[in-house]
């Protein structure tokens, strides 16, 4: 009986892991670095074009495997570029412009949309814009597995809460344009304080596991500037 007992928990062990199809997080939130200007000192700016749609996010239901998916928009922001590389910027996030993309019904979208801009997760009366800092930019070596070119560090607030974040991107640029890609940037949005039905919160701590939504939040950001 006790072999049937510990083969069961095995099987449920390994069916809770299988059944969990969210990503983990592959961005490591810390605390907020400076921003040293020195670095930007006579730097050119490139001014971020706002008419497409820079960032697209992916959400997870921990173990239900229902997913979301949609964009939010980019409203201004630039480059600064100085002897061919990317040494600051800055850009602000319009949080009212989350939408979802996948739910066919008008009236359920509609649901969706105003529960992230809801207090249980981005809350945007209170903090209609986020907004990230670039402090580091590094050159490092495509491999197969990414074809980013370098890794991008900087401090990104949300909710109020500032965090230093570092992320693989793909830039290019010449003299008139640059670009920054960013494929499969996942935070952990728990690290934001944003806590509706994360396991991660004391008030979740006992929600019934179909219901519980993953602190996983997958980014993808297409960021285009031009010299202004």
């Amino acid at each position: 009986m006790k072999n049937t007992r510990n083969f069961l928990a095995l099987g449920a062990l390994i069916f809770t892991v299988a059944c969990n199809n969210a990503p983990e997080a592959n961005v490591q939130a810390e605390d907020a670095k400076e921003v040293d200007a020195t670095k930007s000192a006579e730097a050119v700016k490139y001014a971020v074009l706002t008419d497409a749609d820079e960032i697209n996010w992916r959400g997870y239901k921990t173990y239900s495997g229902d997913e979301h998916v949609g964009t939010i928009q980019v409203t201004d922001g630039n480059f600064e570029v100085k002897e061919g590389e990317i040494v600051g910027g800055s850009f602000t996030i319009d949080m009212n412009s989350i939408s979802n993309s996948d739910v066919e019904s008008d009236e359920y979208r509609a649901k969706l949309e105003g529960h992230l801009k809801s207090p249980d997760f981005f809350a945007v009366d209170s903090f209609p814009t986020a907004n990230f800092v670039i402090t580091d930019v590094s050159p490092v070596e495509a491999t197969a597995e990414s074809n980013a070119t370098h890794n991008v560090t900087g401090n990104l607030t949300l909710r109020g809460i500032t965090k230093s974040i570092t992320f693989g991107a793909k830039i290019s640029m010449d003299e008139n344009n640059v670009s920054l890609n960013a494929s499969d940037v996942i935070i952990d949005r728990s690290q934001w304080n944003v806590k509706f039905r994360s396991t991660s919160f004391a008030q979740f701590a006992d929600i019934a596991k179909e219901e519980a939504i993953d602190n996983s939040i997958e980014l993808n950001i297409n960021l285009q500037g031009a010299k202004s």
